[in-house]
């Protein structure tokens, strides 16, 4: 690529305006017929802050320019009080840039104001637009044209040259947003630019050209933030929403339905013991010599709950069940219910003492 060498801030297309507009507009002059007379005052006001891949080249500046070849000055003013201010013909150039909220003025004559603006610090440029990537993104002003690229610096013994690199394709304006892409991956070592730009005309056919400048080295890209933390578990719950009436002889017969509440995905379990054994979550705790004979279970029923609901459970006598309630005229019983969620979690519903009759 052809590399070109500057004084100033870089390889960019205003900046080349910038110094190619006086012949551009003389030669167009002098092609005009002899009637159409001096060509209308043409003002621009450039402001470039950032920085490059060496810090040794500074960029930060203000200029201001005015065709045909005429006094110009450029000044910044703070909370209404003037901080810079630099005077000269066709072209001024100060060494500074505002901070946000600084007015920054064009005049041609000294003492004239062709255009002023509140300096917003804008245009931005999204972290993403970094190393590896193809992003070109960020934040301008609002109405303004936005325009980019990259390139590389290369220093030499006396003088900075600067070699293009390739132009942003900007694809999106949409409010106070630009959203586009280069053609290649952006590097290390490479700086990044953006440039926004307004056009406003002025009495007699003047305009005023504004524009604003970001440059930046290419960096790393930021490290995606880690995913949210997953929801806190549902605490698991049920009961015992219904049980039916009944008797040891149509237990025998057809077994004991009843409707169970889960809160969850899960699966749901009843066993019926006989009252007088140890029972599951007693067997632990007891001495070895006071040890009871584990509780006979009678019946069990199982059911699934695919979601949170209510679900009908029937509870089947055991051999052992139905052998112990073939002949008795009446037992007493304990019904236990578990609730086990598809995560793991289980959780035990309150024993319920009942007495069954023949």
């Amino acid at each position: 690529m052809p590399m070109r060498t500057s004084h100033f801030a870089g390889p960019r297309r205003l900046r080349r305006l910038y110094f190619a507009l006086p012949a551009l507009v003389a030669g167009a002059v002098a092609l005009a017929p002899a009637s159409a007379g001096a060509s209308a005052p043409e003002y621009s006001l450039s402001i470039v802050e950032g920085a490059t891949t060496q810090p040794e080249d500074p960029i930060l500046h203000v200029s201001g320019y005015v065709h045909p070849r005429a006094e110009v000055a450029v000044k910044i003013t703070r909370n209404g009080l003037e901080v810079e201010k630099e005077k000269g013909k066709e072209g001024v150039w100060l060494s500074q840039v505002p901070q946000v909220g600084d007015v920054v003025t064009l005049e041609s004559p000294v003492g004239t104001v062709r255009g002023a603006v509140v300096y917003d610090g804008l245009p931005s440029l999204d972290p993403t637009v970094c190393a590896g990537s193809t992003n070109f993104s960020g934040q301008r002003s609002a109405g303004e044209t936005i325009e980019g690229g990259y390139y590389t610096v290369v220093p030499h013994p006396s003088y900075f040259a600067r070699r293009d690199g390739g132009m942003a394709q900007v694809q999106v304006l949409s409010g106070a947003n630009f959203q586009g892409g280069f053609l290649t991956p952006l590097a290390t070592g490479e700086t990044v630019y953006a440039v926004e730009s307004l056009v406003s005309p002025l009495a007699g056919g003047a305009t005023f050209v504004y524009s604003s400048e970001n440059d930046r080295p290419v960096g790393a890209c930021p490290v995606p933030p880690p995913p949210p933390p997953p929801p806190p578990p549902v605490a698991l719950s049920g009961s015992i929403a219904k049980l039916a009436r009944m008797s040891i002889h149509r237990l025998l017969r057809s077994g004991w339905p009843s409707q169970v509440t889960i809160n969850q995905p899960g699966a749901i379990v009843e066993d019926l013991y006989l009252q007088g054994g140890a029972l599951p979550a007693f067997a632990a705790t007891s001495k070895r010599h006071h040890r009871k004979p584990p509780a006979v279970l009678l019946a069990r029923g199982t059911a699934t709950a695919a979601a949170a609901g209510t679900v009908t459970v029937v509870m089947r006598l055991t051999a052992q069940g139905r052998r112990a309630l073939r002949h008795a005229r009446s037992v007493k019983v304990v019904l236990i219910a578990t609730l086990r969620a598809h995560s793991g979690t289980r959780l035990t519903l309150e024993r319920r003492l009942l007495t069954l009759h023949r």
